[in-house]
């Protein structure tokens, strides 16, 4: 089975790949297609922006995975200009950033909050099978609950092509991801466990793959 990602990033499609754990699955990125265009999103969550994503690109695969996140600091109110929340990339004077002006970007804003700051993501997903288009992402509430980690003004001295802010992350305890291994994460990946399970037996389901 085909299955074409709403994304230019390979790294992304090979969290896909390991998430569904299915070798007869064949996953496949935008320039893997030759697709170029990207769609309007301007939805008001990730899993509204996901499912414009998930039904623009369901015109080149009959089945579409799609993606959108949203970054929150728990130390800011929502509505605080400063919040990231679903431009994580956009600049103030609205260009893409590149991964180290992204770094450079939060690593400043954190700084300003005192060094480091606690923050989450919030995850919206997409499927699209068929021309029929399915949304899915967890409550924030669950998030801040789960998902929460530190974000540190010091960047790691490692990289994440296409993920920059892991340089710049670490969990509660203030030991950046950079340097954490499996064990490390263990409690951290307990807590998201039900989440991901979650995510996969809605994948499974509207992608139509049979266990």
């Amino acid at each position: 089975m085909d299955i074409l990602l709403g994304t230019t990033n390979k790294r992304k499609a090979a969290y896909f790949q390991q998430l569904l754990g299915r070798d007869d699955l064949r996953l496949l990125t935008l320039q893997d297609v030759g697709v170029d265009k990207i769609p309007d999103e301007d939805g008001a969550t990730p899993m509204e922006n996901a499912m414009r994503k998930a039904a623009w690109y369901g015109q080149f695969a009959d089945r579409v995975i799609s993606e959108d996140s949203g970054l929150y600091f728990l130390d800011l109110p929502l509505d605080d200009s400063r919040q990231p929340g679903l431009f994580i990339r956009r600049a103030a004077d609205g260009h893409e950033m590149t991964d180290e002006e992204m770094i450079e970007h939060y690593a400043g804003l954190v700084q300003s909050l005192g060094g480091k700051s606690v923050a989450c993501y919030l995850d919206g997903y997409a499927v699209c099978r068929n021309g029929k288009v399915y949304g899915y992402m967890e409550e924030l509430a669950e998030q801040r609950r789960t998902a929460s980690f530190l974000m540190l003004a010091k960047p790691h001295p490692d990289r994440h092509p296409g993920w920059p802010l892991d340089s710049l992350s670490a969990d509660l305890e203030g030991r950046y991801w950079m340097d954490l291994n499996e064990d490390g994460r263990m409690a951290e990946m307990e807590l998201r466990q039900a989440a991901k399970e979650r995510l996969i037996a809605f994948l499974y389901d509207k992608l139509g793959i049979v266990e």
